[in-house]
């Protein structure tokens, strides 16, 4: 049977060293990343090719709840999006949600040096059901968005948290489930928030390092929802698509944002630290596209 693009590509990502690639993933990544831009079903199809790569059906477990979830919020996001009566947002659209999720796969599937087993100690440890945990996230995050910039902390990711906390109290089924997700996301999707990077950042470096596995697993959400954006040519057609996204509510951002010197500016503010994201290469990447600017 033959493989879609979707799981042949991260089946080459999730063996970097039988497949060619000598550590430097940049083109695959850059190829993920156009099929999903040119992808023309909805979210849910995406999401259910998603499922069907290779990383995905290792995270299966008996009596999981998560494919049903993760498959009914796209849905409901397609249905959403549907009706709203205006084109999505140019960035915040279904294709972000396609991108973020593609980046999450890629890093979670990373065979890391000294990968610790998922029932360790080791924050940096990603169980299965965390690696779902992750996954509904990443479909959850920006649901709703309305193209606008936050004016107080957390405000658009309050309104997807509220969003996704509606569609989870329909699913009562299994309530001290829902109960203990819904505090997982709050925290995740929180952490998203661009002006709480910073603070994030500081939990993992310096003398003062502290950090939890609900810090490890809001970084490789953060990772996730970034990583596109820094790739060298996908990464410009994004920035180009949120200065548009931007032109209304704020022309000054949405000029900046799509210029070389706004690029340039978030490039260097921002990091890529998990060893999921060590191991695909994301600050060799991060690099050369601040040098492909300079030049």
């Amino acid at each position: 049977m033959l493989q879609s693009p979707i799981s042949e590509a991260l089946a080459k990502l999730q063996n970097p060293s039988q497949n060619g690639l000598s550590g430097k993933p940049l083109d695959l990544l850059e190829t993920l990343f156009k099929f999903s831009r040119n992808y023309t079903e909805g979210f849910g199809e995406f999401l259910e090719e998603l499922l069907r790569s290779s990383f995905w059906k290792a995270q299966d477990y008996t009596s999981n709840p998560y494919p049903t979830l993760c498959l009914g919020l796209a849905s409901l996001i397609d249905s959403y999006c549907a009706n709203l009566g205006r084109p999505e947002p140019a960035y915040h659209s279904r294709k972000h949600f396609q991108d973020v999720c593609l980046a999450l796969t890629a890093l979670l599937s990373q065979p890391l040096a000294s990968h610790p087993k998922p029932e360790s100690d080791d924050p940096w440890a990603i169980s299965h059901e965390n690696a779902w945990v992750l996954l509904f996230c990443a479909i959850a995050h920006d649901f709703g968005h309305d193209s606008s910039i936050n004016k107080a902390p957390f405000e658009l990711e309050r309104s997807s948290i509220e969003k996704t906390r509606t569609f989870l109290s329909q699913n009562s089924s299994a309530p001290d489930l829902i109960m203990g997700l819904e505090t997982k996301v709050e925290s995740i999707i929180l952490a998203t928030d661009p002006s709480f990077l910073g603070a994030l950042l500081a939990k993992f470096t310096g003398s003062t390092a502290n950090f939890t596995r609900i810090d490890c697993m809001s970084m490789l959400m953060v990772e996730a929802d970034l990583l596109a954006s820094i790739l060298p040519i996908h990464g410009k057609l994004l920035g180009k698509l949120l200065g548009q996204e931007w032109e209304s509510s704020n022309p000054k951002a949405a000029a900046s944002v799509a210029s070389d010197q706004g690029r340039l500016k978030f490039l260097e503010c921002v990091r890529f630290i998990s060893p999921h994201a060590i191991m695909l290469k994301m600050e060799d990447i991060r690099n050369q596209s601040i040098e492909l600017i300079k030049d």
